[in-house]
């Protein structure tokens, strides 16, 4: 009897430490926020390096694909990541996919607050450039104070 209560007083214990666990990233495992800024700087290479407008000259596919694989070296690098160490850490948070869903969820929140203030600066120059202060009396849409006064003899 004594020993049942061991065995399981031991197996209780390891089940609330393994609870305990379950939210942790291992510790050579890239952790989410930075593995979410090499993401977020991956895809971004990626979209430069497919975008035909950034070459002048056409480029075959194959030497984009270069181009993007060596925007990943370079990514990594400023990261201070090895490959080995990424790639790791990628296939870590693909069999864990709540995490990585988390990672993308904040990563399309990065991608919208940067494209609002993109566009809020896009809009004040857009208002700078056309806006009222621009507008003179020949416009139809400009009404000085003192044209509603009636002019009469």
């Amino acid at each position: 009897m004594m020993n049942f209560r061991k065995i399981a007083g031991v197996v209780l214990l390891s089940v609330l430490f393994a609870c305990g666990q379950a939210d942790k990233t291992p510790a050579d495992v890239i952790p989410p926020d930075k593995m979410r800024d090499i993401l977020l700087d991956m895809n971004y290479a990626e979209i430069y390096g497919r975008d035909p407008g950034v070459d002048t000259t056409r480029v075959a596919d194959s030497v984009r694909e270069l181009n993007i694989k060596k925007y990943y070296v370079q990514i990594l690098q400023l990261h201070k990541v090895s490959k080995d160490e990424f790639m790791h850490s990628y296939r870590y948070y693909e069999a864990h996919s709540d995490k990585l869903e988390v990672i993308y969820k904040q990563m399309q929140d990065i991608v919208k607050s940067r494209r609002d203030v993109m566009d809020s600066i896009e809009k004040r120059e857009s208002d700078r450039k056309f806006g009222i202060e621009k507008r003179t009396h020949w416009d139809s849409l400009y009404c000085p104070t003192d044209s509603m006064r009636l002019i009469l003899p």
